[in-house]
């Protein structure tokens, strides 16, 4: 700001300098004019006076050498230099030289000015007697009768004429120096009072420019100055509210993105990686974050994936589409390409989206298999009821054994059925954990005793052991009778699918904050690859023997439901041929 100060200071200097240079010229020469009218003036006044004075000596004499003592006098009283010439051109007198060395002025101009009859006569030259340059003065010396006698004739320097003129210059000089110091110290001050507040103002500017929102202007100003002040800290708070809602709202965004079970990419338009989330990380199935600033190559080892990025730069539109993930593992993914414009015209950006709906394509299969087979163990009964029903009608109920024995059998496949649709609404019940639990204390060892007196006659008859062996003298809290619920199914399947003399054993132990219940058998086993899927609505290892010992394929998918609902879980381990152990890990506290 000190620039401004000083580019103010020196325009107002050039200006005044310019004005008082004008200033002094015009009025140099005009005083010198006037100065050199007036000595011209008063130097020919002068003459007439001493003409006047000569002409009173002249009316006694006619001899202008007898007036030599009167012209002493004069010169004495003037510092003019005083000539007397006849009117021959001689040189009767020279207050300044002898008049004998000097030639005859006949040719003067002044001279002659006075013979042609002019009352004056003036004339500007280098004198030859005194090497100086003279403005002369020539005047009539009349006698008694106003005849002419001569020539008076009076002259001056010019050096002396301008002397004054050059003496006005000089204080006129002095005068504008003087001003132009006093001025432009008064500017200087005046410049600094109104260049501060604006320095001032454009340090907080310059601090805003630097994205220094929280300076204010504090100074003091007046006027418009003043106001500009006030314009830039209304601004200054206006941005620094801006940046602070821009800061939350990037912060917002930040962990919004962060926190989506979507993955997000950004990509500029030479296909580099600028942003990931955590989740594209997950769906990836690597740190795609070390990434940023490579390409997006290096992160995508989908051909699929990679295709629709490069069809959406080429089109400039958006894609979407199912890929199938393959690598590390199997993965079905909802792929979403956007097209947005950069930072920059013409700039093209892509937002990579996917959305992991493995689970969702699962679970859609699931339910067809659900509605496949609800639809397919509902079949069953519902046409044996309507195929006894029919023979009945059509005559057979006439023979009583024959009716007997088909009502036996619609009533079987009827209370078959109601099975199934109970054990249907109690697995929608729990799945949407709509079941009310009844929290008591529970001795897990007197409950696994009275489980095993509930399969203890089917065990008999297959000549089965039925074991506990308690590690720890276990209580939970929960509601017994789903606890017997799911008991009663694990240990009910491990009679099922154990064969004769087998054996089944209950363990109960404590691990960390967790009861453990191990449910083993030695039974026919579930083959590796199954196991993931015992858990599923409707499956069985041995569809035969299961479909043949009255299960209805939703056992496991209900225990699983009711442990989930208990704030546990359940997982199998199991050996083809050698039998399977589940394991129940039920908190002893509840949550």
């Amino acid at each position: 700001m000190r620039k401004l100060q000083f580019r103010i200071l020196a325009i107002f200097i050039a200006i005044f300098t310019i004005f008082s240079i004008s200033i002094v010229i015009f009025s140099t020469n005009l005083l010198q004019e006037y100065a050199s009218t007036s000595q011209q003036e008063a130097l020919i006044k002068q003459a007439k006076t001493v003409a006047s004075m000569l002409q009173l000596d002249t009316e006694k004499t006619t001899n202008l050498a007898s007036l030599a003592t009167s012209l002493s006098t004069l010169d004495m009283q003037s510092e003019e230099r005083l000539t007397v010439i006849d009117l021959s051109g001689v040189v009767v007198y020279d207050s300044v030289t002898n008049k004998e060395v000097l030639e005859n002025h006949n040719n003067r101009e002044e001279f002659k000015a006075v013979l042609t009859g002019d009352e004056i006569g003036t004339s500007v030259r280098k004198s030859k007697s005194t090497n100086e340059t003279l403005y002369y003065v020539a005047v009539p010396l009349l006698g008694k009768q106003d005849e002419l006698l001569g020539v008076l004739r009076l002259a001056r320097p010019v050096a002396d004429i301008n002397q004054i003129s050059e003496q006005i210059k000089k204080s006129l000089l002095i005068f504008s120096v003087l001003a132009l110091m006093l001025t432009t110290f008064i500017t200087l001050i005046i410049t600094k009072r109104i260049a501060k507040p604006i320095n001032d103002i454009m340090e907080v500017a310059e601090s805003l420019s630097d994205k220094r929102y929280e300076v204010r202007y504090t100074g003091n100003a007046y006027g418009e100055v003043a106001d500009l002040g006030e314009t830039i800290n209304d601004l200054a708070t206006s941005l620094e509210e801006q940046t602070l809602e821009l800061v939350q709202n990037d912060k917002r965004l930040y962990e919004l993105i962060n926190h989506l079970v979507i993955g997000v990419m950004l990509i500029d338009e030479h296909r580099i990686i600028k942003m990931v989330n955590p989740a594209m990380s997950v769906i990836l199935g690597e740190d795609v974050s070390q990434l940023v600033g490579n390409s997006y190559v290096e992160a995508t080892k989908s051909y699929g994936l990679s295709h629709m990025i490069e069809m959406a730069y080429q089109k400039n539109e958006q894609q979407n589409d199912e890929i199938y993930f393959y690598y590390p593992k199997d993965k079905i993914v909802d792929a979403n390409i956007v097209p947005i414009d950069g930072k920059e015209p013409g700039e093209q950006n892509l937002i990579v989206l996917l959305y992991d709906i493995t689970e969702i394509r699962r679970l859609e299969k699931v339910r067809t298999d659900f509605v496949t087979n609800a639809s397919h163990e509902l079949k069953t009964p519902v046409t044996a009821l309507k195929g006894f029903s029919e023979t009945l009608l059509d005559g057979a109920m006439e023979d009583k054994e024959v009716l007997k024995q088909f009502l036996e059998i619609m009533l079987a496949e009827s209370s078959r059925l109601d099975f199934l649709v109970n054990d249907i609404l109690e697995l929608s019940k729990l799945e949407q954990k709509q079941v009310p639990l009844k929290i008591e204390e529970i001795n897990l060892t007197e409950a696994v005793i009275s489980t095993f007196q509930l399969v203890k006659q089917k065990a008999d008859e297959k000549k089965m052991k039925l074991n506990i062996i308690e590690e720890d003298n276990l209580f939970i809290t929960g509601d017994s009778s789903r606890l017997k619920q799911i008991l009663a199914n694990l240990i009910n399947n491990a009679v099922v699918y154990t064969q004769e003399s087998g054996e089944v054993e209950v363990t109960i132990k404590k691990e960390t904050n967790f009861a453990v219940i191990k449910v083993s058998d030695n039974g026919i086993g579930i083959p590796e690859d199954e196991q993931d899927r015992i858990f599923e609505r409707f499956y069985r290892v041995d569809k035969a023997r299961s479909r043949n010992s009255g299960g209805t394929g939703l056992g496991l998918s209900i225990v699983k439901y009711l442990v989930e609902n208990l704030n546990g879980f359940i997982t199998v381990e199991s050996k083809l041929g050698l039998g399977t152990t589940f394991i129940v890990r039920l908190p002893i506290q509840p949550k």
